[in-house]
């Protein structure tokens, strides 16, 4: 007896199960793709938002720079150096910033120029410091013009690379929300101020008050004070204890370390060993004054004395403020 084939049937059922099993992976897989293509756009859009910040930021810096560059003959030498310690700061916060952002691989040519850009500008406004205080300080031969123009270069190289971010972020997808990125020019020429070397040099020098100097000036009161005159000589009341207040100021504009303060008490008669004493400031800013209390001194009454206090640095430009002194009698004791 023949039983009729059922192998057609089963393979039809087979390949039935079959189709749906592989419109069931396409299904899927269509779903998977259109979830990491959401994902994938989210991260862009992430780590552009960081990419914008940190333009934002230099968007600021670039300006602050020029600002510093155009009233450079209405500050100070300290003024000039602080705000390009905060330009430098502020570019290696944007530095970091930026090394901490999460990079998708399709924004990864786009964050290659970001993090040249970046290098570049910090690099350039490290050597704007060393270079100024060169220009400002230094001969014709002390390279300050060159390090200027080095330093020039890196900005404009910063610029380069950035316009060359701009570029890669356009062509990122079309789904990828780009939004509005600010342009970012230290070197632009819609700038009030020329980047030329030799143009800030000449600028630079100009300007009397940016060069270094160092001038301390010194005063003094005693206590007690002088009451009175005898043959045109101060004469201070007798008391137990003499105490002398130095007041020593920095009238210059750069900071002084361990300044020495002397004291000298100088009977005029010879008949007492003339007493020294030196005390120590340790750190004396631009515009900064202290007062050191000389506590430790003893008259003689009806004593004749010359009270000398002096300090000194190097450079010193004002020699006569480097000095204060004082010929006075001591009340006798009634």
């Amino acid at each position: 007896m023949a039983y009729p084939s059922y192998t057609p049937v089963r393979q039809q059922r087979r390949r039935r199960w079959l189709l749906v099993l592989l419109v069931a992976l396409i299904i899927i897989s269509i779903v998977v793709l259109a979830v990491r293509r959401r994902s994938d756009a989210r991260d862009i859009a992430d780590y552009l938002a960081v990419a914008q910040q940190v333009a934002a930021e230099q968007v600021e810096t670039a300006d602050d720079l020029e600002t510093l560059f155009v009233t450079v003959t209405d500050v100070e030498r300290p003024e000039v150096m602080r705000r390009l310690e905060a330009l430098r700061v502020s570019s290696e916060g944007s530095v970091e910033t930026l090394s901490e952002a999460n990079v998708p691989v399709d924004a990864g040519e786009a964050h290659g120029y970001l993090v040249a850009a970046t290098g570049s500008w910090i690099s350039g406004i490290e050597l704007l410091d060393d270079a100024i205080v060169l220009v400002l300080d230094g001969s014709a031969e002390a390279g300050g013009t060159e390090l200027l123009e080095e330093s020039f270069d890196f900005l404009r190289l910063g610029d380069l690379a950035y316009s060359q971010f701009l570029v890669a972020v356009d062509g990122l997808d079309d789904e990828v929300p780009v939004g509005d990125i600010d342009v970012v020019a230290f070197t632009s020429e819609e700038r009030s101020i020329e980047y030329d070397a030799q143009i800030v040099t000449l600028r630079l020098n100009s300007v009397y008050k940016l060069g270094e100097l160092h001038d301390i000036a010194v005063t003094a009161i005693t206590d007690p004070e002088p009451l009175g005159e005898r043959n045109n000589v101060p004469v201070v009341p007798h008391s137990e204890q003499f105490i002398v207040q130095a007041v020593v100021a920095n009238q210059g504009n750069e900071p002084e370390q361990q300044v020495s303060v002397d004291l000298q008490l100088i009977p005029t008669d010879g008949s007492e060993q003339p007493v020294e004493v030196r005390q120590t400031v340790a750190n004396l800013d631009p515009g900064q004054a202290t007062t050191l209390v000389f506590d430790t001194l003893q008259l003689q009454p009806g004593g004749l004395y010359e009270l000398v206090i002096s300090a000194e640095v190097d450079k010193d430009e004002d020699s006569e403020n480097d000095e204060w002194r004082m010929v006075f009698y001591q009340n006798e004791n009634t």
